[in-house]
């Protein structure tokens, strides 16, 4: 009998979705399709057809997906054709329940082909989820091998900007993303990279070196990546409440929704959690805007003087017949190193502002994530006195120092290595400016030519 073909379902999405949680929960759909043997072509026409009846944002274009049959890990890239960039979709658990159910009975003879490779799916995933709790999972790991094939294929030919993912996918977009300088990391109810305690528990004194080594590199690499991770969480996901009460390791900053929804990517698609993280995405959006703004402008500034000094050399040949005096010579050099070390200043200046602005409002979050981890401890040990909760967060990692603290750290280091920075530039500019200005003392014909150039 002839199977019809799977069917991509929008599961909530419309035309005005916010494109990360779009792409996060398709993503589910794209495996399933890859799983039923769809392939690209029928694929890209199912999401056009979605995005003509206003269930999936009509700038987003589907381009390929990989689902590794190794370790059912897929993922999903799609171009924003309004920015000509790349967002990656990393689906999470994907469970079938029927599917299971029906191949694991034994009293089943008749096994479906395609309830199997589901069913397998599934199976590959819960083996996934359980290995958070067995061992650090890295970059380099076998698990990802023919994932990180399929990302490097990609930034062949796009430029991938964001990737994001769902759950355990929350948890490999961080990986991957991070592994492969991705600016943007956005996770929904992600899983942690790792849970220290619930090893130990598990394997006990065969809790090795390894493990141990294996959490000292993520802990670095993770802290290496100079990109931005946000984690999105709702107030009540289930997996969220288990994981603040172990000895876990994750990364970036964390948004709290309290909108009383579970671990779900469904709940992140409602009028009002979309408002909440458009607004959320939209100033690091403004940030990065800002940068680039002014690194356009920089540019321009930075090729108009490089032309005047072009057009200063050729009149300085004209009227010495070719050849250019050493002081000549030097002078074009000093000028031309300004030029750019001016430029590179005003860049570093008016980053600074805008760090400080993104920095200011992230401080307030710090603040604010560490008194609604207070506040769900609370309510989970209502028994307990102030002091006591404070205790059992600690006794899982999750106090104060590592919440508010040691951000807050990072960031005045941040700011003052920016600082440092900005006056060495600063201070080079200076010794350029006084070596031209003792050149044109000795030659005052020279300091005519130069003009606005100082």
């Amino acid at each position: 009998m002839k199977q019809n073909k799977y069917q991509i379902k929008s599961k909530n999405i419309t035309n005005y979705s916010e494109e990360t949680s779009s792409i996060s929960n398709i993503s589910y759909e794209i495996e399933n399709a890859n799983n039923n043997n769809l392939n690209s072509s029928k694929i890209n026409r199912q999401v056009s057809n979605l995005k003509r009846n206003n269930k999936f944002p009509s700038n987003l274009e589907y381009i390929n997906s990989y689902t590794d049959p190794n370790t059912g890990t897929t993922s999903t890239a799609f171009l924003n054709k309004d920015t000509g960039k790349v967002t990656v979709g990393m689906a999470g658990t994907n469970v079938h329940g029927n599917q299971l159910k029906n191949t694991l009975n034994p009293f089943n003879f008749v096994k479906d082909k395609q309830e199997a490779i589901d069913a397998r799916g599934s199976l590959q995933d819960f083996v996934a989820d359980a290995n958070i709790g067995l061992t650090t999972v890295t970059d380099k790991d076998t698990h990802f091998k023919n994932t990180q094939q399929f990302i490097k294929d990609i930034k062949k030919d796009y430029d991938i900007d964001t990737i994001t993912g769902h759950s355990l996918g929350g948890r490999d977009a961080i990986i991957i993303g991070a592994s492969n300088d991705i600016d943007n990391v956005v996770a929904y109810n992600p899983a942690p990279l790792t849970v220290k305690d619930i090893r130990t528990f598990i394997k006990g004194p065969l809790s090795s070196f390894s493990d141990k080594e294996k959490d000292e590199y993520i802990e670095l690499f993770i802290k290496n990546y100079d990109g931005n991770i946000l984690r999105i969480v709702s107030d009540k996901d289930e997996l969220n409440g288990i994981v603040k009460n172990t000895q876990y390791v994750s990364a970036g900053n964390e948004m709290v929704i309290k909108n009383g929804k579970g671990h779900s990517m469904i709940g992140f698609l409602g009028k009002r959690e979309q408002r909440e993280i458009k607004a959320e995405l939209e100033k690091l959006k403004d940030y990065q805007d800002a940068n680039n703004k002014s690194f356009v402008a920089a540019k321009k500034q930075t090729s108009n003087k490089l032309q005047q000094i072009d057009i200063l050399k050729a009149s300085m040949g004209q009227v010495s017949g070719g050849a250019l005096s050493s002081s000549q010579q030097k002078l074009l050099e000093f000028l031309t190193a300004l030029s750019l070390a001016e430029i590179l200043s005003q860049m570093i200046e008016k980053e600074m502002q805008q760090l400080r602005k993104m920095y200011a409002d992230r401080e307030k979050l710090f603040e604010k994530n560490w008194e609604d981890v207070q506040e769900s401890g609370r309510e989970i040990g209502k028994h307990l006195s102030n002091g006591e909760v404070v205790g059992a967060l600690d006794a899982g990692s999750v106090n104060e120092n590592k919440l508010v603290t040691m951000p807050h750290s990072k960031i005045s280091n941040k700011l003052t290595q920016l600082t440092n920075v900005s006056s060495q530039y600063d201070t080079y500019v200076l010794k350029i400016k006084t070596s031209i200005n003792e050149i044109v003392a000795k030659d005052q014909s020279l300091a005519s030519q130069i003009g606005d150039l100082v």
